[in-house]
């Protein structure tokens, strides 16, 4: 069964979390750096218990803004693999399906040095995936700025774990991607293990509801391979926008659904 969640950063718990149970959506937790001081695990618990009681399988977003998994810089290194380490063993707690976690690549920085990316990425993943596996945490990666899925899918095809896959997320896609949606499809479809939905008109991550920008979602969902999907993420930034995206979600798999 794949869970719909819904992202909420981890500081805004207390506003959101109420509405979330009434409505029976999970949450994807974001973490970021101020979270991880003087942490509240008997409040994570208690929220674990609540999500248990409600069913919800909630996963959790691993920190991005100031940490970077291809790191080199052996100090940097080390806070980046405590903080996602960290969200390991919250996913623990909360009985969490997966973790997304961002690659790190960008065009720009790693322009005809990407072997560079891929060896610092590889050596600092490795003890990340070994633990996840022992776990059974799903680790997925997510598209940022990636023109296309070559990265992805050698990172993926690299250490070939049953824990590690792909977070395809519509609305990078949208802005960044120079391949057709049918060639990351074709290519990385069977590693999705997690989706980010959302849309925007092309230009700048405006993070609008699901049919409401210029991505090809009727397309998207009639050919999406989703027989390893274990969760899909709604990526709003208000309760209205939040049910009309999972409203039109679901017109989009009903349309599939009656083909």
């Amino acid at each position: 069964m794949v869970n719909n969640n819904v992202h909420i950063p981890y500081k805004f718990r207390k506003k959101y979390l109420s509405k979330i149970y009434q409505l029976k959506i999970a949450p994807e937790f974001y973490f970021e750096g101020p979270d991880f001081k003087n942490f509240d695990y008997k409040e994570l618990e208690d929220i674990a218990l609540n999500l248990k009681e409600l069913g919800l399988k909630p996963s959790i977003h691993a920190p991005f803004l100031d940490t970077n998994l291809s790191a080199q810089d052996e100090e940097i290194v080390k806070i980046v693999m405590e903080r996602i380490n960290k969200t390991l063993e919250f996913a623990v707690i909360l009985g969490a399906t997966g973790i997304v976690i961002h690659p790190g690549f960008d065009p720009f920085r790693y322009n005809g040095i990407e072997d560079s990316w891929f060896k610092n990425i590889s050596k600092n993943l490795e003890p990340l995936i070994k633990r996840a596996e022992d776990l059974k945490i799903y680790l997925a990666l997510e598209n940022i700025f990636e023109q296309d899925f070559s990265n992805i899918k050698k990172l993926i095809e690299h250490f070939s774990s049953p824990y590690l896959g792909h977070c395809f997320d519509t609305g990078h896609f949208n802005i960044f991607a120079r391949v057709s949606l049918s060639d990351w499809l074709n290519e990385l479809g069977r590693y999705f293990i997690a989706l980010h939905i959302h849309d925007n008109m092309g230009f700048k991550d405006d993070h609008i509801p699901v049919g409401e920008g210029t991505f090809p979602f009727k397309f998207f969902v009639f050919n999406l391979p989703d027989k390893n999907l274990k969760w899909i993420t709604m990526e709003m930034h208000n309760e209205e926008e939040v049910q009309t995206c999972l409203r039109n979600w679901n017109y989009f798999s009903e349309l599939k659904n009656n083909e």
